[in-house]
């Protein structure tokens, strides 16, 4: 089993990095990245840790960071790379990429106004607490609070922080959509930071997104040589979308990865397709090897 897709606190997970290791070691993972958003403080906690005590598997570096294209916030998993060599580019943060309760507060706000006009109820004290507190999960979970919501939120398909965040706080054509890409770094620049730094990209969770035409868009980053695989196994893939992406992959020569995106404890980790099916390592099979491992325990086993 592998989890190449997994966040902690240093981002918007709910565990630390001790915890992660804990349950990933648990669940028997075998292989595992942290790949908190556009952040690489994790690998700087296992220097204070005794990983060899906690995880008996393979740990590879990564991070997923944020790219802009056609005024739209998409994912990128990065694996392999140089943390020198990216540690101090202007991509890296200390915490989520918008991680500052003045920044925040002030997206709360103009959600707040949206739902003034919308009719939608929330509290009167809501507020962003602390940093990393991002306001679209803020609100969406205090308005699925009131059962006076459910209507106009059932006919706008908002049900959760996932379906609200893709399909409404970052689509143009959604009442709610909010403008993130000022200041975001575009597709080539993210592609190229992570290929100069020694490392391989890959589309994360594409199905997420909820694009009309996912072969287009996909094809457009195959043609100009911007990832060098895609994330087929995810939490929200389901086993008919996971085929599909298998098999682009191999009609286009490209790798395969997989991850549970695990962000809370419901999140099962080191599984896809809404935690029913686990990842193989016979996903990776073909390039993990070329990835030297920050940690490896698993020769220990032997």
């Amino acid at each position: 089993m592998i989890d190449l897709h997994v966040h902690t606190v240093n981002s918007d997970g709910d565990f630390t990095t001790k915890e992660t290791l804990i349950e990933a070691e648990k669940q028997g993972v075998s292989i595992l990245s942290f790949t908190d958003h556009n952040n690489i403080n994790a690998y700087s906690d296992l220097k204070e840790l005794p990983v060899g005590d906690l995880f008996s598997g393979k740990i590879i570096v990564g991070s997923e960071f944020e790219f802009t294209k056609d005024g739209r916030l998409f994912d990128m998993l990065g694996y392999g790379f140089d943390i020198d060599k990216i540690k101090d580019s202007q991509i890296i943060k200390d915490g989520m990429v918008h991680s500052t309760i003045e920044g925040e507060t002030k997206i709360l706000n103009k959600l707040k106004e949206i739902c003034d006009n919308l009719g939608i109820k929330y509290s009167s004290d809501l507020h962003i607490e602390r940093a990393n507190y991002m306001a679209n999960d803020v609100l969406l979970d205090d308005i699925l609070l009131y059962p006076e919501n459910k209507k106009i939120l059932d006919e706008m398909n908002i049900f959760d922080r996932g379906s609200f965040y893709r399909k409404h706080f970052c689509e143009p054509t959604s009442p709610f959509y909010i403008n993130q890409t000022e200041g975001k770094f575009d597709v080539f620049y993210v592609s190229r930071l992570v290929h100069e730094a020694g490392g391989i990209t890959f589309l994360a969770h594409p199905f997420a997104y909820g694009l009309p035409n996912i072969k287009e868009f996909l094809d457009e980053l195959v043609s100009n040589k911007i990832i060098d695989g895609i994330e087929c196994e995810h939490r929200k893939h389901s086993l008919e979308q996971i085929e599909w992406l298998k098999k682009y992959c191999d009609e286009h020569n490209l790798l395969k990865s997989g991850g549970s995106d695990r962000h809370i404890e419901k999140h099962l980790i080191g599984h896809s397709n809404r935690n029913q099916k686990i990842i193989d390592d016979s996903l990776v099979s073909d390039w993990i090897d070329s990835i030297k491992p920050i940690y490896d325990n698993s020769n220990n086993n032997d």
